[in-house]
């Protein structure tokens, strides 16, 4: 571990900083991977029937990457952490691994949150396309301005003047802008979800199941997501001292807080949708997943 290191003499402010920085960055990574960890061991056994009873469709897929990708995105963080002596083409490649998979992630996620609030809007053709042309008018600044970062960044094996260790120079704050237009992204679907849910319930007081945690879970989700969002935004980088080098524990515990929160209501619906003893017009497969078995009951009458 880097912060560990014995320094000869008196050690310089840069110095003192970069090591404060990788310590709280590993301590974060360390309660990130537990968390993960433990949920993952918690809920194994409600997910293998839920795997099983799933058919190989899009929400499947997408499902399994926000499962299992973050495992290799958080090992990779953290090895990239605690390695004392890495070479340097090492450091790019756990930078290089970290930035695809975590884009992939949060992309797997955002993605299911769309099927749903696609669900709940009845796969109205006029909804896909608002959510087409929403997806590419904020995916292409979102995927310029990464550009931008990584280009302006400049990945080396130290981590201050006589510290080895990987990190990133001449990172700047614009990389902050993504988070503004994913808030304007999750604001966007959470507004639509809210006045799909009050048309339904004027309509029609009690809805089925399925359609009540479909509204729940996305009320919720971007509730979360929007609240991360802003705490990044805001500026609690001053409490750690280098905006810049925030970054990685802004983004690391975004990735994850998706990751969780998507996995666990997926999997939540889908018991919804099974402990269901009577038809629905929203199911499961309204958004391409396989409804589960169910068997219904006749009174003696009929």
């Amino acid at each position: 571990m880097q912060a560990a290191v014995h320094l000869g003499g008196a050690a310089s402010p840069e110095v003192l900083m970069r090591l404060k920085i990788v310590t709280v960055n590993l301590s974060f990574l360390v309660a990130l991977a537990t968390l993960w960890i433990y949920d993952y061991v918690t809920t194994l056994d409600e997910e293998l029937p839920f795997i099983l009873e799933f058919s190989w469709r899009t929400a499947k897929c997408l499902y399994l990457a926000c499962r299992y990708l973050p495992f290799v995105y958080l090992g990779a963080t953290l090895f990239r952490t605690l390695d004392q002596h890495p070479m340097l083409s090492m450091c790019e490649t756990y930078y290089s691994l970290n930035s695809y998979l975590g884009g992939v992630i949060v992309f797997a996620a955002e993605s299911i949150f769309f099927m749903r609030a696609y669900a709940i809007w009845d796969r109205s053709r006029w909804i896909l396309w608002v959510f087409i042309v929403s997806v590419i008018l904020i995916l292409t600044p979102i995927v310029a301005i990464l550009v931008e970062y990584n280009a302006s960044t400049t990945v080396t094996d130290e981590l201050a003047p006589g510290i080895s260790g990987c990190s990133k120079t001449g990172e700047g704050s614009i990389i902050f802008v993504v988070y503004v237009l994913i808030v304007i992204c999750e604001t966007e679907i959470l507004l639509l979800t809210l006045y799909r849910a009050i048309v339904k319930y004027q309509h029609r007081r009690q809805g089925t199941n399925v359609l009540k945690t479909l509204i729940q879970h996305n009320i919720f989700y971007y509730a979360c997501g929007l609240i991360h969002d802003l705490r990044d935004h805001l500026g609690i980088t001053d409490l750690i001292g280098v905006q810049a080098s925030y970054s990685d524990i802004a983004s690391s515990t975004q990735i994850a807080a998706h990751a969780i929160l998507v996995t666990r209501m997926h999997r939540e619906l889908w018991r919804s949708n099974n402990e269901s003893s009577y038809p629905e017009q929203y199911t499961l497969t309204t958004f391409h997943a396989a409804a589960p078995y169910r068997t219904y009951r006749c009174s003696g009458n009929e």
